[in-house]
């Protein structure tokens, strides 16, 4: 320490001062702000230095004030911050331990495809009816009969409209699930009730198989979306289930006309899920409705409000519970990283679309006590 202090000394009396660099080398340690989710190891806080250092920065940043060593800090760091989200880019988010060779592969990997072409097997001609439709032929009245693959297209279609936000997409896709499960339910029980009709067979010693096509068709998929193979599930489970009932009616096990009941019950729910998707599909594809989405519902732009007002006059209104996105489809498009002010828009809107509901539920429950009674007879007395 004496020798220091000499040194010092002798500097001075030589005319020459010392830099003091006491302050960087001291044992004094500098303070600054800390956050839980800092980048740096011990904490330090790019956000909040800037905001305690605003006024200084402002002013010019001079030297000679006791904050320019954390001005020099600041900029440290936010040199130090660029260069790790530099290296983390480099490396594509890899583990560091990953080299950055092996890391950047990820660049050269291709995207997933099918390894083959999808297809499925159909034996009736009822199931491929029901997947191709049948158009309106030239120059007859008859009406067209839409099918499967036009319907995955439909869907397709709403799928890619949930991108921009449309509840009445959702609203559809969700129309469309429902109904396919109940008509998938309604297959399954008629299926079980065929096999144990036959296995009763099996057990009174008549083995019978259940027909099948001398030459299937094997029909290409390749739809672009998920709903398509919803369709195809359907359409090939339509199958078995038409394949059975001519079993039974071949094996003398039901009427003829229990069959036709049987396949016209079948392909009416088939059909009445087809034609109310195709319905949304079709009024939500028109230019005027493609900008449809849910900030319609607030803010005062024309074309917005004509949007809403096309769409509760074809469809009614949305329900609150797929406006508020409680209920969702299960296959979208839609973002969902939102922010608070989006959540809160969500919510505001979806609460009126609830009270709406409520007061036409409640006018709905007026009219019907209200109205008087019919008589039941022409003779009734008094």
């Amino acid at each position: 320490m004496a020798t220091n202090q000499a040194k010092q000394q002798t500097k001075r009396s030589s005319g020459i001062d010392a830099i003091n660099l006491q302050s960087i080398l001291g044992a004094a340690r500098m303070n600054f702000e800390k956050e839980a989710d800092s980048p740096f190891a011990d904490g330090y806080s790019i956000r909040g230095e800037e905001k305690a250092l605003a006024e200084f920065i402002e002013s010019g940043a001079s030297e000679s004030d006791p904050c320019f060593d954390r001005y020099v800090e600041l900029l440290d760091r936010r040199e130090r911050l660029s260069q790790m989200k530099a290296e983390h880019q480099e490396r594509r988010g890899a583990d560091p331990l990953v080299p950055i060779s092996d890391a950047q592969a990820i660049d050269d990997l291709g995207m997933l495809v099918d390894d083959g072409v999808d297809q499925m097997t159909i034996h009736t001609i009822e199931a491929l009816r029901m997947f191709y439709g049948r158009a309106r032929e030239p120059g007859s009245k008859v009406n067209p009969i839409i099918g499967g693959r036009r319907i995955a297209a439909s869907l397709r279609n709403l799928w890619l409209l949930t991108g921009n936000n449309n509840p009445y997409a959702d609203w559809a896709l969700v129309r469309y699930e429902r109904g396919l499960q109940e008509v998938q339910e309604h297959l399954r029980g008629a299926i079980q009730q065929c096999e144990e009709r036959m296995q009763q067979q099996r057990k009174l010693g008549l083995n019978y198989t259940v027909a099948a096509s001398s030459n299937p068709v094997n029909v290409n998929l390749g739809f672009k979306s998920p709903y398509g193979y919803d369709i195809s599930t359907l359409i090939v489970q339509y199958d078995y289930f038409v394949r059975l009932q001519k079993t039974l009616n071949r094996k003398s096990l039901q009427s003829d006309s229990q069959m036709r009941e049987s396949l016209s019950i079948a392909s009416r729910a088939i059909l009445k899920v087809f034609y109310d998707t195709a319905r949304f599909s079709r009024w939500l594809s028109r230019s005027e409705m493609a900008d449809l989405n849910r900030a319609d519902w607030i803010g005062a732009d024309v074309q917005a409000r004509k949007r809403i007002e096309f769409a509760m006059e074809v469809f009614g209104p949305v329900p609150a519970v797929i406006y508020k996105v409680e209920v969702a489809p299960s296959h979208s498009r839609r973002r969902y990283s939102l922010t608070d002010a989006e959540r809160t828009v969500l919510q505001q809107v979806g609460a009126q679309l609830e009270a709406e509901e409520q007061a036409q539920r409640l006018a709905e429950a007026d009219a019907s006590i209200e109205a008087p009674a019919e008589p039941t007879s022409s003779t009734e007395t008094v």
